[in-house]
């Protein structure tokens, strides 16, 4: 009888790009019965993790750690079990990288960044660890050849948590990144592989005063998850991660049955470009009237203006915008948000014995006698009269 394999695959995160890591990897468990796969996703205690897939009886490791954590997790271990990690770090016994080709993705980036015309090119490392400069920054330097090759490189190791999170805030940017992003001449081009580092990039920019992609164009390697949470939306270097996964178990596989792997690490070319806002791409001019329609049901008693509508719902001009909702509803947008808030005045006065004033409040008018005013244009009755009536 054949026994099962199987595999903890192990990740503190879990965005698009460890899902489809993991696609791969079933994929090719697909394809090959017998193996079971089951997801670890400690948050800060892997010496607990490790101790639940021991326990699971884990035969091989599949990561997407970075330098500290792979050194954690192994150190933890009461067993060795051999190991694939889809994240940069540092070589160690028994544990095989399985990543993008670095190359592929700085000519991907840098192709795309040459054709903006811009002043100055550079990257941004977001760790720091063994091999760093060697394998990212040299390889840069390489294929980009900037003009300043000094000032186009910045290693330093960021919070995870403002990386990971589109929405952490960043202020106060940290004086170095700040220095830096100051002093590269403008336009310039920043591309950064690690996760979470593009939006990370631009939230800095940002606080820092500088355009995106105006002053600074960013190129990230997230997924598009992480991408379309980033305002602007983020251009990325993508891996073709499904293949990745699936090479990562095949090396796995024969780590477990005793077969010794190729080499330390193994770099795929298979990079893909995703165009969006921070180089230049344009939102398309599509209106989005339901979204504004459900605003205004939602938020018009809020006091809500025509402007902040626009701002939550659409990627349009605000005179493209008018135009559209008037075509489309047969009002102009002031005449929508007035007539659900007087819809629920109506609904107030009938349904309830609350005072005027109150009322008022309640349907975000700024006061008691703009409403009575409005309220007796539209109903030709005082708000009194009308709930009497009813």
């Amino acid at each position: 009888m054949i026994s099962i394999r199987k595999v903890a695959f192990v990740s503190p995160s879990w965005t698009n790009w460890q899902h489809r890591l993991m696609a791969g990897a079933l994929r090719y468990a697909d394809a090959h019965p017998r193996i079971l796969i089951r997801g670890f996703a400690p948050a800060h205690d892997l010496e607990t993790t490790a101790g639940e897939l021991e326990s699971w009886g884990a035969e091989g490791l599949y990561g997407v750690l970075e330098y500290d954590d792979v050194n954690r997790l192994l150190g933890t271990l009461k067993r060795r079990l051999p190991m694939v990690n889809s994240a940069l770090s540092a070589e160690r016994p028994g544990v095989v990288t399985v990543i993008g080709d670095f190359s592929a993705f700085v000519e991907t980036a840098v192709g795309h960044l040459r054709q903006l015309g811009l002043r100055s090119l550079a990257i941004l490392v977001l760790e720091e660890g063994p091999q760093v400069r060697e394998n990212l920054v040299k390889t840069f330097l390489r294929i980009a050849k900037p003009r300043n090759p000094a000032k186009a490189s910045l290693v330093y190791a960021a919070d995870r948590g403002a990386l990971w999170n589109p929405e952490a805030p960043v202020k106060p940017v940290p004086r170095r990144l700040a220095q830096w992003l100051a002093e590269l001449p403008k336009p310039a081009g920043i591309l950064c592989c690690h996760l979470g580092g593009g939006g990370y990039i631009i939230r800095c920019c940002r606080a820092l005063g500088l355009r995106v992609p105006e002053d600074v164009a960013v190129i990230g390697s997230d997924d598009t998850d992480l991408c379309l949470a980033s305002d602007p939306t983020l251009t990325s270097v993508l891996l073709s991660l499904e293949t990745v996964g699936f090479e990562a178990m095949r090396l796995l596989m024969d780590m477990i049955a005793g077969r010794s792997p190729p080499s330390a690490t193994v770099r795929l070319r298979c990079a893909d470009l995703h165009v969006r806002e921070s180089t230049g791409a344009r939102r398309p001019e599509i209106c989005d009237i339901a979204g504004a329609l459900e605003c205004i049901q939602e938020q018009a008693c809020r006091g809500i203006t025509v402007r902040e509508v626009i701002r939550q719902t659409q990627r349009v001009s605000r005179v493209t915008f008018h135009k559209r909702f008037h075509e489309i509803v047969g009002k102009t947008p002031a005449q929508a948000l007035r007539e659900r808030q007087l819809q629920e005045v109506r609904r107030l006065l009938t349904g309830t014995e609350l005072p005027i004033a109150m009322i008022s409040d309640l349907c975000g008018f700024s006061s008691p006698k703009v409403l009575a005013r409005l309220f007796r244009a539209a109903e030709g009755t005082t708000l009194r009269a009308y709930r009497k009536d009813r």
